[in-house]
């Protein structure tokens, strides 16, 4: 029955995922525009506002495996409609100019919604589409995410020329709504699609791997890679990565399953990618 209902909406569900998915990429490019007017605004050096960019590119890295465990352990559209809920509200604060600090915080809450929503997004459309239409929905989804990356530099430069600097992050509050609307009617029910406990030391973990790993590249652009806080960054997370691997080959069901790297196919894959 729920596969019969999601194949009568199922361009409906896809519209609610890619117009989320569309703004948290948009965004993540948009901004960086708008960054010397910032800077003037806020009376901010400009290497000092770069981190309105950094920050929520971190945070969104450091976020997505665990929130994409946590879909499938509680379901991916429930984590997805409350990203969509936090990332909208944090857009919104954003462009209240409040001080640097507080864009900062707001940047990190708006990426911690953007997270939630991009771990899960592709899952849903998984799950929605079956497998004869799957391959049309995934790459019309990765078209349009794409778009979202391009389409920032001069969305935010035609803002820029009419608006204050505000309406950069403004621009993601009508469609935000929308996709809030749109989802709470066509979502799918949250069904949790794996059991077992949820790994919390793996998870600490991971995050804070991947923190120091992001902070740590990017200050190593700012500072030089040879700079003691860089070294040590990089220190900080191999030492991690060997505690997080130590935690799970022993976890009951952790975060990342290491036996998936043992298929040929799945590795080789991965490695396309880069």
């Amino acid at each position: 029955m729920a596969r019969q209902v999601n194949q009568q909406n199922q361009w409906w569900i896809f519209t609610a995922v890619v117009l989320l998915s569309f703004m948290s990429t948009l965004t993540s490019s948009i901004v960086n525009i708008a960054l010397p007017v910032m800077s003037r605004a806020m009376a901010v050096p400009t290497a000092q506002v770069t981190w309105v960019a950094s920050s929520y590119l971190i945070v969104t890295c450091m976020f997505l495996l665990p929130f994409g465990k946590l879909g499938d352990m509680l379901g991916k559209a429930r984590v997805f409609k409350i990203g969509t809920v936090i990332f909208t509200i944090a857009s919104l604060f954003c462009g209240i100019n409040l001080g640097f600090v507080w864009i900062l915080i707001m940047r990190g809450i708006q990426a911690l919604g953007a997270s939630m929503t991009l771990s899960t997004n592709a899952g849903i459309i998984t799950e929605t589409f079956s497998k004869e239409q799957r391959g049309l929905a995934l790459g019309s989804f990765g078209s349009v995410v794409a778009l979202g990356s391009i389409a920032g530099p001069g969305l935010g430069g035609l803002i820029l020329t009419y608006l204050p600097w505000n309406y950069i992050f403004w621009v993601n509050v009508p469609v935000g709504i929308a996709a809030i609307i749109l989802g709470q009617i066509v979502l799918p029910k949250a069904e949790a699609t794996t059991a077992g406990k949820i790994d919390a030391w793996g998870m600490l973990v991971l995050i804070f791997m991947a923190g120091s790993l992001f902070m740590g590249l990017i200050l190593g652009q700012q500072v030089g890679f040879m700079s003691l806080i860089f070294l040590s960054l990089m220190i900080a997370t191999i030492i991690l990565l060997i505690i997080f691997i130590y935690l799970e080959k022993r976890a009951a069901d952790p975060v990342m399953n290491f036996h998936l790297f043992s298929n040929i196919d799945f590795s080789l894959s991965l490695l396309r990618r880069f």
